[in-house]
C-alpha cells in the first residue's frame, strides 16, 4: 500500500505536468508562426513534434517504471531539466532563427521540451496507481488530474499569460513553474531517499548560478530578435497581445506595418509617395459616387479607414478589427490618430466574419484590405461563403473592395458571387452593376477628397501627375487572367481552402 503522501504527489504532478505541457504547446505555436509568417503549416508541424516528443517520453517513462525508477526524484529531476529548457529557449530560440534548417533545430526543441514532460506522465500514474483500491479507480483519478491541467493550461496561456507578458518571458515563467513544482516532489524524495538531500541542493545550486543571468522577465527580446525589419531598420513599435503581435518598422518615408511578422501596410496616405499603393484606397470614391455608410474590415495601420473618413457625404464608418493592439500603434502617429476620434468612426474589436452573422442594415461600401491569401485563416475572408455574405450586407448600387494579393483563385471567386468584378492591381472591385462605367468621372471625384478641412490633393504637377496616372486606370478582367493562368482556376470555399493549403506556402518560402 502506498502511503497516501505519494498518491497525492501523483495528482498535483499530473495536473501542472498538463498544465505545463499543454501551455508550452500554446507558445511555440505563437512562436512557430511568428517566426515562418502565420502560415497554416505552423499549427501542424508544432503539433507533430509536439506527439513526437511525448511518444518518445511515455517509452522512456515506462522503461523507467520497470526498472523501479518512477520515484519522486525522478519525477523531480525531469522536472528540473523541462524547467532548464524552458529558461534557456527564448536565447535558444533567437539564436536557431538564423542558422541554416531552422525550423529543423525548432521542431528538435519542441520535441525535447514535450519529451521531458512525456516521460513524467507514466511515471506519475505509476506513483497514483494503488493495489489498496481499485486500479482502474486511481489510474482514473491521476489521468483526470492531468486532463484538468491540460485544459486549464492554454486557457491561462492564450487568455491571461500572453495578453500581458511577452511570449519569450510566458516561457520563462513556465520554467519557473516547473522548478516550483519540482520542490513537493524533492520534499517527498527527502523523506524516502537519503541522496535526495543531494541531489536538491546541487540542482538548486546550478540552476541558480546558470540560469538565473538569461532571465529576463519583462523584456521582449525574443520577439524582437524574431520580428521582420526589412534592411535592418530599426523597430520602432512592438505590441503583443492575446490576439497575436504587430510591430512597425521605420521606413525612408513612413512606417511598415507588420501583423503576425507579415506585411501589413504603411502609414501612408499621400498620393504622390503611394508606397503602400494607398491609390487602390482614392478609387474607391472614383467607382461609388455618393457612399453614405461604409464598413471597413481590418484596420490595421488606419491609413485607409483615415482616408475614407476624407470621402464626401460619409456619414458613418464602422471598422471591425479583432485586435485592439493597432489602437495603440494608431495612436503614436500623429497624422493618422485623429481618425479614432471622428464622431461617424464605430469600432468593433471582434472577427469581421462573426461580426457580419449578426444583422447590422447594409452598406455602400465595404472595404477589405485582406492579409496574404497564403497566412492562416485567409479563407475565412476568401471563400464564396465570406463573399455571399458580404453581397447580402450590400446596399442597392453598393461596392465591394478586398485585396486579393495576386491571388488569381480569389479573383475568380469574386466572379462567381458578383456579376462585375474588376481588378486594379492586387485590388478586386466588385458590385452588382458595371463599375467601369464609373471610371471617367474618377479625376472630378478623387479631387474632392480633404482631410481636416484641407484638399489632400493639392494644385501642384506632383499631385496632378499621380491623379492623371490614376485617372489612367485600366482594370483587368477575370478572361485575361483566365488566359495567363497556368491551370485552370479554383472557387475557394470554407471546406477546401485552396489559398492556405494546395496552393499556399511552406514555412521555409
Amino acid at each position: 500500500m502506498k502511503p497516501k503522501t505519494i498518491v497525492h504527489l501523483a495528482w498535483f504532478l499530473s495536473f501542472w505536468t498538463g498544465f505545463i505541457s499543454l501551455s508550452e504547446e500554446i507558445i511555440w505555436v505563437r512562436l512557430i508562426s511568428f517566426a515562418y509568417e502565420s502560415t497554416p503549416r505552423a499549427f501542424a508541424v508544432v503539433l507533430t513534434a509536439f506527439l513526437v516528443g511525448i511518444a518518445l517520453g511515455a517509452i522512456v517513462g515506462k522503461r523507467l517504471s520497470e526498472k523501479q525508477r518512477a520515484t519522486p526524484l525522478t519525477a523531480a529531476w525531469l522536472l528540473l531539466l523541462a524547467g532548464t529548457l524552458l529558461l534557456l529557449l527564448p536565447n535558444l530560440i533567437a539564436w536557431a532563427r538564423v542558422q541554416p534548417g531552422s525550423i529543423f533545430l525548432m521542431l528538435v526543441m519542441i520535441t525535447a521540451g514535450a519529451a521531458l514532460k512525456g516521460t513524467l506522465f507514466p511515471i506519475v500514474h505509476h506513483l497514483g496507481s494503488s493495489l489498496s483500491q481499485s486500479l482502474g479507480q486511481s489510474v482514473s483519478r491521476t489521468y483526470f488530474s492531468n486532463i484538468l491541467g491540460s485544459t486549464l493550461g492554454p486557457l491561462v496561456t492564450g487568455l491571461i499569460l500572453l495578453d500581458a507578458f511577452p511570449s519569450g518571458t510566458s516561457l520563462q515563467l513556465l520554467g519557473l513553474l516547473c522548478l516550483a513544482v519540482s520542490i513537493p516532489a524533492l520534499s517527498v524524495a527527502l523523506r524516502s531517499e537519503r541522496r535526495g538531500l543531494n541531489h536538491a541542493a546541487w540542482v538548486y545550486g546550478l540552476c541558480a548560478l546558470a540560469l538565473l543571468p538569461w532571465v529576463h522577465p519583462t523584456g521582449d527580446n525574443l520577439t524582437r530578435r524574431l520580428a521582420m525589419a526589412p534592411d535592418g531598420a530599426p523597430i520602432r513599435m512592438l505590441i503583443g497581445n492575446r490576439h497575436g503581435i504587430i510591430h512597425s518598422v521605420q521606413g525612408p518615408h513612413d512606417d511598415i506595418v507588420f501583423g503576425g511578422n507579415v506585411y501589413d501596410g504603411r502609414t501612408n496616405t499621400d498620393l504622390a509617395i503611394n508606397d503602400n499603393l494607398i491609390d487602390r484606397a482614392y478609387l474607391l470614391y472614383g467607382l461609388h459616387p455618393n457612399p453614405r455608410r461604409v464598413l471597413v474590415i481590418g484596420l490595421s495601420s488606419g491609413a485607409w479607414t483615415r482616408l475614407i473618413t476624407s470621402i464626401p457625404g460619409v456619414q458613418s464608418i464602422d471598422v471591425v478589427e479583432i485586435n485592439p493592439g493597432y489602437l495603440q500603434m494608431i495612436r503614436s502617429y500623429p497624422h493618422l490618430a485623429p481618425l479614432l476620434d471622428d464622431p461617424r468612426l464605430r469600432l468593433h474589436i471582434d472577427d469581421g466574419r462573426r461580426w457580419l452573422r449578426r444583422d447590422h442594415g447594409q452598406f455602400d461600401l465595404i472595404v477589405m484590405n485582406t492579409t496574404f491569401h497564403w497566412r492562416a485563416n485567409a479563407t475565412n475572408l476568401l471563400s464564396r461563403e465570406m463573399m455571399q455574405m458580404i453581397r447580402q450586407a450590400l446596399a442597392p448600387g453598393g461596392v465591394f473592395a478586398f485585396n486579393a494579393t495576386d491571388s488569381r483563385d480569389a479573383f475568380y471567386t469574386a466572379t462567381q458571387v458578383f456579376p462585375f468584378t474588376y481588378r486594379f492591381r492586387s485590388f478586386v472591385y466588385t458590385a452588382d452593376h458595371d463599375l467601369a462605367a464609373q471610371l471617367p468621372h474618377l479625376r472630378d471625384r478623387i479631387r474632392q477628397f480633404q482631410l481636416d478641412g484641407q484638399p489632400l490633393l493639392p494644385d501642384t504637377p506632383v499631385y496632378e501627375q499621380a491623379l492623371a496616372s490614376l485617372a489612367g486606370t485600366q482594370f483587368t478582367r477575370i478572361e485575361q487572367v483566365v488566359a495567363e493562368s497556368p491551370r485552370p482556376l479554383m472557387t475557394v470555399t470554407d471546406q477546401n481552402m485552396i489559398t492556405e493549403f494546395r496552393f499556399g506556402r511552406g514555412t521555409e518560402e
